[in-house]
């Protein structure tokens, strides 16, 4: 990786050095070029996207947390619809026990898109609403079902 960082600046230190005796026209490319190999250039020293702040891994626990289990929703839902015993009672009971503290139109987004896996865009066309809408929605929603999930003793995991 090294030997090609250097390739890089090395081309990098030819193109700066072409610049002032080329065309305008050439100048435009040159520096398109340049910027190019730059960016390149800090993402391979780096080791991720040049202007981002925080890579993925160094989220915040909060931002990479689901206060239910995706997969748990998905069966909760699926379960609901038709007469399969996929998850317990006992995870029915969480589940509808930590859904009860949302409102109507909270919980019909929460569930189109955990628990039905729709895209927060396709949620909101099909509810008619903006997709910022949706995002504030869910954002609630997740502050509520975590603070339930903290409070109440349905929602607690079982002790092994």
């Amino acid at each position: 990786m090294q030997l090609l960082i250097q390739e890089y600046k090395e081309s990098l230190r030819r193109i700066e050095k072409a610049k002032p005796t080329a065309t305008e026209e050439d100048r435009i490319h040159l520096g398109s070029m340049a910027s190019d190999l730059r960016y390149a250039i800090e993402w391979m020293q780096s080791g991720r996207r040049p202007g981002h702040r925080r890579g993925i891994e160094r989220r915040a626990a909060y931002q990479n947390e689901q206060p239910l289990d995706p997969l748990l929703m998905q069966s909760f839902v699926a379960e609901s619809s038709t007469s399969h015993t996929g998850i317990s009672e006992y995870e029915k009971e969480r589940i509808e026990d930590a859904l009860s503290i949302l409102t109507g139109r909270e919980k019909e987004v929460y569930l189109l898109v955990r628990g039905e896996a729709y895209t927060r865009t396709e949620a909101a066309r099909l509810l008619g609403i903006c997709k910022g809408t949706i995002n504030n929605i869910m954002k609630r929603c997740d502050e509520k079902i975590k603070i339930k999930k903290s409070t109440s003793l349905f929602c607690a995991p079982l002790a092994n």
